[in-house]
């Protein structure tokens, strides 16, 4: 029990001002009151004396460490998986991993009985939680394994009770979705955190799945909502184990729902290959284990809520055909935009093609080559672009009316009556000077087209022209900022200069700065027509920091040109985000109602049910989102279609129809897909907890020294530390000595 000090300064300093107080005290102090008697002389000076004595004592700060040992109960915890991933017979000599579990636990009987004697020991089976049982059974039948909720319970059973080791058999292996796929990792920081230390014990081979042969499909990546006719591309991860060298076919299945009613689903068809789709891919692993995308595409020609599947067509000998397969639910909508687009090979297309992104609107680019490259190759261009109702616009860059042959010219014009839209941008081989006007086109440009086109080769800066502020193509902003926005816009590197054509129907919707007319449209009978000066917006707007603008500009030229700037949204709508899911896997439903001009109705009421698989009607409480209602529907064990309905009502009366929308649950299983253990999972929360990762013989060796030793961490020492100056009695003794000093000074008339 040693006294220990905290001095305020440095010992030098604080040592020399006692020193100084112990001075003063000797040497003036007994001056001023040498005129007093010898009896109170002396009291004074003892009370000052011990005045500075406590001043002394509140620099010097001392305090008393006392130590103890804490031999207070402590528990000790065992976790055994009984997920179904530990069904696996891939033990050396035979047996499941749980049977192999079960071995381990009786070898370590003895030494577990002796740990018992100084702690309490306590045993969980865990998968999607934990189970407490007296001891582990031969039953594995978990669904999933989610070990980092499993954590998070353990940690809000343990509470405040001293848990020195908390011992983890199993094979290691995450397989969890939704909610229960919280990150292990992070739960076992809290564990290390809190001096809980994790030892995992790993059990299984880690090779169980490049063993074998296997095909697994993973990571669908596609959009979900696509216009009808437009090319959707797909990708997907292709894991490979034990198939070298063997071919795989991947192919592309779409629902066929003719004559279907809602809430049946059709039959799945396989995806016809044409020009435009790839819906077959053959790839050749080279490697006994290998991930590879595979990439295909399809242009579905029905539209509505169809299920989409992927599908690896197994190999001979393989066993496991779960996870050769995955589907979703995808949203094909009427009123997609196609635009053929032809011009020489520049940056421009790269940025346009950007929109393609986009659900709503796919530009197909065929580059033109040279003339003299032309002449030499004849390589025509395919008339596959020129079929009408196969585009709703098409955009010509710098490219002469020769590239095309006069049946194209001719099929472009047709295409033209039937309501498709017609741009021209800038260059040199194009307009006038590229033979349009010799062309059957020529009465449907807006502009004059003169033998040779004159180029603006100053920087042109666009502004809206009188007409065309308040039109359609040129708002890019609120209307109240649009002219001010323009004006913000880096100026065109140049233009062609274009002169509207006399006696026509001409509309200049923006200019330079100088005057020049540099978009002009018109239409003319079905057809409506841009011409448009420039050639290089990309370089000027969007790499220039306003690519916002750029793609606004050019996509709604696009919906002008094709007459699709109008909207025709359903008055009722409902949505599931995932659409495909894993067994256990929740989703969010949104959903709402919208009034003629497609604003939200906010005090409209819903009704909502999602029908599962076995055709089991489940209601489900809305909640409020912001402009719209959501709920989520977490009861997707079975896998299957689940249909959604929304029924929306406003003052009791009903809005428009019933909504209706479905998602997927693959026929997947997490638990067996790929059941080879992960021992790489639990080295790291061993190492984020500050256990230790153990083979079944390593964590015998250490039970036996646990049972001799004792538990780590089992005997606490714990130190109190009691201040001698930090309390209330100094400070009294200080002021009732100074008010006894003051007080015999007061007296003695030395005040």
């Amino acid at each position: 029990m040693p006294v220990r000090f905290e001095p305020v300064w440095s010992w030098t300093l604080t040592l020399i001002a006692c020193v100084a107080m112990l001075a003063v005290l000797w040497l003036a102090y007994p001056r001023r009151i040498r005129h007093l008697s010898k009896v109170w002389r002396s009291a004074l000076v003892t009370i000052r004396l011990a005045i500075t004595a406590i001043l002394a004592l509140l620099l010097l700060r001392p305090f008393v460490l006392y130590e103890n040992q804490d031999q207070s109960n402590s528990i000790l915890y065992i976790l055994t998986d009984a997920s179904r991933s530990m069904q696996t017979e891939d033990i050396a000599g035979g047996g499941s991993r749980r049977q192999a579990l079960r071995r381990i636990l009786d070898s370590a009987a003895p030494g577990l009985k002796a740990i018992g004697e100084t702690a309490e020991i306590r045993i969980r089976d865990f998968s999607d939680g934990i189970q407490p049982v007296d001891k582990p059974g031969d039953a594995s039948d978990g669904t999933m394994t989610a070990i980092g909720k499993v954590l998070e319970e353990l940690s809000e059973e343990i509470g405040k009770d001293r848990v020195p080791a908390v011992i983890m058999i199993g094979d290691g292996r995450q397989a969890a979705t939704g909610a229960a796929d919280v990150d292990p990792i992070q739960a076992a920081r809290t564990f290390g955190r809190l001096q809980r230390p994790i030892y995992p014990v790993g059990i299984g081979s880690t090779e169980a799945a490049a063993g074998s042969l296997d095909l697994a499909l993973d990571e669908l990546d596609l959009s979900r909502e696509v216009f009808q006719g437009n090319v959707l591309p797909i990708r997907v991860k292709l894991r490979a184990s034990g198939a070298q060298g063997q071919p795989v076919r991947v192919r592309v299945e779409l629902e066929d729902r003719t004559n279907k009613q809602e809430g049946e689903s059709g039959d799945m068809v396989p995806v016809l290959v044409t020009d435009e789709t790839r819906p077959i891919a053959m790839h050749t692993p080279q490697s006994p284990s290998e991930e590879s995308l595979i990439q295909l595409q399809i242009a579905p020609q029905q539209f509505g809520d169809l299920k989409l599947a992927v599908e690896a067509e197994p190999l001979p000998g393989e066993v496991r055909k779960t996870n050769n397969r995955v589907e979703t639910i995808i949203r094909i909508r009427r009123g997609g935009i196609r635009v053929a687009y032809f011009d020489i090979i520049r940056p421009e297309v790269k940025w346009l093609r950007t929109m393609n992104d986009s659900s709503r609107i796919q530009i197909d680019y065929h580059p033109i080559q040279s003339r003299f490259f032309r002449e030499r190759h004849k390589i025509p261009i395919p008339d596959r672009f020129f079929v009408p109702g196969n585009y709703d616009g098409f955009i010509i860059g710098d490219v002469p009316a020769d590239a095309f042959t006069p049946q194209q010219i001719q099929q472009i014009l047709i295409c033209c009556n039937r309501g498709a839209g017609l741009m021209m941008t800038g260059g040199r081989e194009n307009f006038g000077q590229g033979g349009y006007g010799n062309t059957l086109l020529a009465p449907l440009f807006p502009v004059e087209l003169p033998a040779e086109n004159v180029q603006l080769t100053d920087p042109q800066k666009m502004l809206p022209a009188r007409d065309g502020l308040g039109h359609y193509v040129m708002q890019i902003t609120a209307p109240d900022q649009n002219r001010s926005r323009w004006n913000e816009l880096p100026p065109l590197a140049g233009a062609n200069l274009l002169v509207p054509k006399q006696a026509s129907l001409a509309q200049i919707l923006a200019v330079s700065d100088s005057g020049h007319p540099l978009l002009i449209g018109q239409t003319v009978g079905a057809a409506r027509i841009l011409a448009f000066a420039a050639d290089t917006t990309w370089q000027s707007w969007y790499m220039q920091g306003y690519p916002e603008e750029h793609t606004r500009f050019w996509r709604q030229a696009i919906f002008w040109l094709t007459r699709k700037e109008t909207d025709d949204e359903q008055p009722v709508w409902v949505m599931a985000n995932p659409r495909d899911l894993t067994p256990g896997q929740p989703t969010e439903l949104s959903f709402g109602a919208r009034d003629s001009e497609g604003r939200p109705i906010t005090d409209a009421t819903f009704e909502l049910s999602v029908t599962d698989p076995k055709g089991t009607s489940i209601p489900l409480t809305p909640r409020s989102g912001i402009g719209m209602s959501l709920a989520d529907f977490s009861q997707t064990q079975e896998a299957g279609d689940y249909w959604v309905r929304v029924r929306a009502m406003k003052d009791g009366q009903p809005i428009a129809g019933i909504a209706t929308t479905r998602f997927h649950v693959n026929a997947r299983d997490p638990e067996l897909d790929d059941p080879s253990s992960d021992f790489s999972l639990l080295r790291e929360i061993s190492h984020s907890s500050g256990g230790e990762f153990f083979t079944p013989d390593a964590f015998l060796e250490r039970i036996n020294q646990w049972a001799k030793n004792g538990l780590p961490g089992n005997a606490l020492t714990r130190q109190e530390r009691i201040s001698l100056w930090d309390n209330w009695y100094v400070l009294l003794v200080l002021v009732l000595l100074l008010a006894s000093e003051w007080t015999i000074r007061k007296k003695r008339g030395l005040v």
